[in-house]
């Protein structure tokens, strides 16, 4: 698979296959995790406009990046055109993001609640004033992440592209499924051409990615100038580099040993240097541990004894009691 570089605004991705942005998933450890293993962007977790504007020390915690994350994008969310606009002055005055991205894509329940994420899609109109708005309001290229459609009833995702890229966006990424279906079925591709096809801007194809078949699938049939990846990614960060090369092997019980205790190590780091600046009831360490806890469910998924360990994870709070646990399970594969 042929993959060119993408450029937008000030902002070049010399191989376009990045990480999505993901509530839970993907902080600066996992982020670093997955540029090592070549991700050609990355984007922050899913971060509340609202939460920014409130001064949300926990927010703000979401927005805590890497000298690796480059290129890297602030991801944002939010229903209010003034605390979208506030929080990208404020991820732009940070001044250690590459560009903005605006979430009109998220299906959680309670973001939708809110006429947030998702929810913007069955408003188009507002998705034109936020990002016009956030356009104006900074110099950082804008992008949006979108879907096809909120459900059936509300499917015009050729107006949403319009609507998106006539407000100004420089980029815009285009998950497959309609929001109702969350992860369920398998991506459009036939709508993320049609979509490809309407607008001049760059587009990121994203949707049903766990294999780099999958990657070369969506570029074939779609068109799109590159792919975004989420889920595909928990867990098996090699992905990255087997899209780029897929003669490469997937990787050993070695590798799968290596990066897992590199990534809690990185958690671990990354909760001691913000400890200052964080009010945690828990030890840098023992945070690391909690929140490490669904990635390493992945990165074991099809082990013998993978049950088992993650029955008595949570009472393990030391990198070097889940490290034997670990190496107990890798030696019954």
């Amino acid at each position: 698979m042929m993959l060119s570089p993408v450029q937008f605004g000030n902002v070049t991705i010399d191989f376009p296959v990045v990480l999505a942005p993901m509530a839970g998933y993907t902080d600066a450890a996992f982020r670093s995790i997955c540029k090592d293993h070549g991700a050609g962007a990355c984007y922050t977790e899913v971060t509340s406009a609202e939460g920014i504007r409130r001064d949300s020390q926990k927010t703000f915690q979401l927005l805590e990046v890497s000298g690796i994350d480059h290129p890297i994008a602030g991801h944002i969310f939010g229903k209010s055109v003034e605390a979208m606009v506030a929080a990208a002055r404020y991820i732009e005055q940070l001044g250690c993001f590459d560009w903005i991205d605006i979430n009109c894509g998220c299906p959680v329940r309670k973001v939708v609640r809110r006429g947030a994420g998702a929810a913007l899609m069955k408003e188009p109109q507002e998705i034109g004033q936020i990002v016009r708005a956030v356009k104006k309001a900074v110099s950082l290229p804008v992008s949006v992440k979108t879907r096809i459609g909120f459900s059936p009833a509300f499917p015009d995702h050729l107006t949403i592209a319009k609507i998106i890229e006539d407000a100004g966006a420089d980029m815009i990424a285009v998950h497959g499924r309609l929001a109702c279906n969350f992860h369920k079925g398998d991506a459009d591709l036939e709508k993320l051409g049609e979509i490809k096809q309407a607008v001049k801007v760059p587009m990121f194809g994203n949707g049903g990615v766990f294999a780099p078949e999958d990657a070369a699938e969506m570029v074939r049939v779609s068109g799109v100038d590159g792919v975004m990846i989420g889920r595909g990614a928990v867990g098996n960060p090699w992905l990255f580099e087997q899209i780029k090369d897929p003669a490469m092997l997937g990787p050993t019980l070695g590798d799968r040993r290596n990066v897992i205790e590199q990534h809690l190590q990185r958690l671990v780091e990354l909760n001691i240097a913000a400890a200052p600046r964080r009010k945690n009831k828990y030890e840098p360490e023992q945070a690391a541990c909690l929140t490490f806890r669904p990635h390493l469910a992945q990165y074991l998924k099809g082990l013998r004894g993978r049950r088992e360990l993650m029955q008595h994870l949570n009472a393990m709070h030391e990198v070097t009691t889940i490290m034997n646990a670990v190496d107990a399970v890798l030696e019954q594969n």
